[in-house]
């Protein structure tokens, strides 16, 4: 996997968050992958069918102290827009029994919860690291925005809180 990695041009961690931020600025405005993913209870689900909703879709891992910190403003914002076409979709590189200690200690966050193989997730998303990895999809499917964050602490995820809410209400 190394050698296919420096393939690309990555020679260490930083050099594939710095690909990460040129592959992220390049996807505004492209489509969305409509990429199969498997929910939390056991079915199929495919991205496709949250079009005609903005979408705000979660990359995340379950020892990711950003994105753990991320899951109330997540909460909170999926039930403040309830009753508005908009998603909230989690996908996880971890697998479902990972996931299902995970929740069961802490709970699950207000999203669509999806698990997807880590190769299957960088070769259909390019993403290399940088979690977690946050999106904001419009009603055809097209990305509008893309971001990382480094925030760790949950009680300061205002700013995160307020991107994602000014981005759907914007969107709408």
């Amino acid at each position: 996997e190394w050698e296919k990695l420096q393939e690309r041009g990555i020679t260490s961690t930083d050099s594939a968050l710095s690909c990460d931020t040129k592959i992220i600025a390049d996807l505004k405005g492209c489509s969305f992958p409509e990429t199969e993913l498997n929910t939390y209870e056991g079915k199929k689900f495919n991205i496709k069918e949250l079009k005609g909703n903005i979408v705000f879709v979660h990359f995340w891992f379950t020892t990711c102290a950003t994105c753990i910190a991320e899951m109330p403003s997540i909460t909170k914002l999926k039930e403040e827009n309830k009753n508005k076409n908009v998603k909230f979709l989690a996908i996880s590189f971890n697998d479902k029994k990972t996931l299902q200690t995970f929740f069961k200690k802490r709970g699950q966050f207000g999203s669509i919860q999806t698990y997807i193989d880590q190769k299957i997730l960088e070769k259909e998303f390019c993403i290399l690291s940088g979690y977690p990895m946050n999106f904001i999809i419009n009603k055809n499917g097209k990305v509008i925005d893309a971001w990382t964050e480094e925030n760790p602490e949950s009680n300061k995820q205002e700013g995160f809180y307020n991107k994602v809410k000014n981005l759907i209400d914007k969107n709408l």
